[in-house]
């Protein structure tokens, strides 16, 4: 009887325990896919916003340059509005974080999105600035002639332009630490899923 009793303890409790073990298993397949899911999905929305990035940073950094030879050989290039628009969205990886990222991927990963994000949004938010002060002191005076933003005797920029060079220069530093940090981000999710470019 007492065997009995055992025997039947026992058949209860290695059903449960499979059970267990079989939910158990379940939940981890069920994370490893939500997991290859959600970098997957950065992935591709990683390498193409680093391609976009790649032809911006090539195109601005052409005519800044252009710009400052012609400033240094005293061709008084023409000025135009600093305008920056952009469809960065610092809401869009949260939201993935929120939705079980945080669980599901490496420190690491989710340390390269939150430096790309603060790159991003520090960034755009210094270019807004200037894209305001650019909205206000450029683009109402673009009809003016170019000795407006220049003195003709010296060919260089009035002092209330004089910094126009520099925030260019700036603009090119953002865009180039931003491809920077996409492209570690990019690198960083090849490595989470198990494979390098």
């Amino acid at each position: 009887m007492i065997i009995d009793r055992l025997v039947e303890l026992a058949i209860v409790f290695v059903g449960v325990y499979a059970a267990f073990a079989l939910n158990a298993h379940q939940i981890h397949r069920q994370q490893q896919q939500r997991r290859a899911q959600i970098l997957a999905y950065l992935e591709k929305g990683a390498v193409a916003a680093a391609e976009r990035l790649k032809h911006v940073t090539t195109n601005y950094d052409r005519n800044t340059n252009q710009f400052l030879d012609q400033l240094a050989k005293g061709q008084m290039p023409e000025i135009t509005p600093i305008s920056w628009a952009s469809s960065y969205n610092p809401n869009e990886n949260a939201w993935l974080l929120q939705a079980g990222g945080l669980e599901l991927l490496d420190i690491e990963t989710i340390a390269r999105m939150r430096e790309l994000d603060t790159a991003a949004s520090t960034g755009l938010a210094t270019m807004a600035h200037y894209q305001t002060l650019s909205d206000q002191l450029i683009a109402p005076h673009l009809g003016d002639g170019r000795s407006f933003f220049y003195d003709p005797s010296t060919k260089q920029l009035r002092k209330e332009y004089a910094q126009y060079p520099a925030i260019l220069q700036e603009g090119s530093v953002i865009l180039h630490d931003i491809t920077q940090k996409t492209d570690q981000l990019v690198a960083q999710l090849r490595v989470e899923q198990g494979y390098h470019p």
